[in-house]
């Protein structure tokens, strides 16, 4: 059942915040994601800065071009890290709590990895394809600390299926952003061992995945452990888990004919 403080929450703040945030750019003009959706234009036109490590890697793109005009040839996304993560030495969480309760918030989002794989807190289970990809310092749960102490509720994103540190390829299409994704038991495990670290140690009231997440898992001993923890918690709905075999090569050829 939700939990009345839920159905009583009109207001929420949802924080989009990584190494996308330095250089802040999406193309311009392709603000209707039903065009995406349906082909029109591919997706290195995504409208979301948070996409940008994506339209980076398709030659040619608006953020391609963008990239290299702003920062040269040779600078890579990843550079982008380190950079964030001197920024957020100088942040001030009780600021932004301060400013979400005089809104009338009752519940806050923290995205804790997007779709590029960088973990906005000082996570115990680092990237293994990017050494240092994520925070030094525990924006996850201070934020949470902050929230938590004016009577708001905490809660975390977390992009389960797409991570771009794993899928070299970029997704020019709705069926690669489906499909381009890494199905493997390290991949699985590593996902896992985000969430139940974001719930052991941050006692969230809300967990929100987004785009799906990886097959060949029972997703009901998550929720369960989740309920157990915060009775009162609120779980979303894109968790969908696709049949291991649709990934790769199978599932594109079944995608472009549906």
């Amino acid at each position: 059942p939700v939990p009345d403080w839920f159905h009583d929450a009109k207001l929420g703040i949802f924080i989009h915040c990584g190494p996308y945030s330095i250089p802040a750019f999406a193309p311009h003009g392709t603000s209707d994601i039903g065009q995406l959706m349906t082909g029109k234009v591919g997706f290195e036109q995504v409208p979301y800065a948070e996409w940008y490590q994506n339209s980076l890697r398709v030659p040619g793109s608006p953020t391609e071009q963008y990239h290299r005009k702003t920062y040269g040839a040779d600078f890579t996304y990843e550079q982008f890290g380190p950079q964030l993560d001197e920024q957020v030495r100088a942040w001030q969480p009780d600021t932004w709590a301060d400013l979400f309760a005089r809104a009338g918030a009752r519940y806050v989002v923290l995205v804790t990895k997007h779709h590029d794989g960088f973990l906005m807190w000082n996570s115990r289970h680092p990237n293994p394809r990017i050494p240092g990809w994520q925070l030094t310092r525990d924006v996850a749960g201070e934020l949470t600390a902050a929230v938590n102490a004016r009577d708001m509720k905490m809660g975390f994103y977390y992009s389960s299926l797409l991570d771009w540190t794993f899928t070299p390829a970029p997704a020019r299409s709705l069926a690669d952003v489906l499909v381009n994704c890494n199905p493997s038991r390290a991949y699985l495990d590593y996902v896992e061992r985000h969430w139940r670290e974001l719930i052991e140690r941050y006692d969230p009231a809300i967990l929100w995945s987004d785009i799906g997440y990886p097959p060949g898992y029972k997703l009901p001993r998550l929720f369960a452990d989740f309920y157990n923890h915060n009775p009162e918690g609120v779980v979303n709905d894109r968790w969908m888990q696709m049949p291991g075999f649709l990934f790769g090569r199978v599932g594109r050829t079944v995608l472009s004919q549906v």
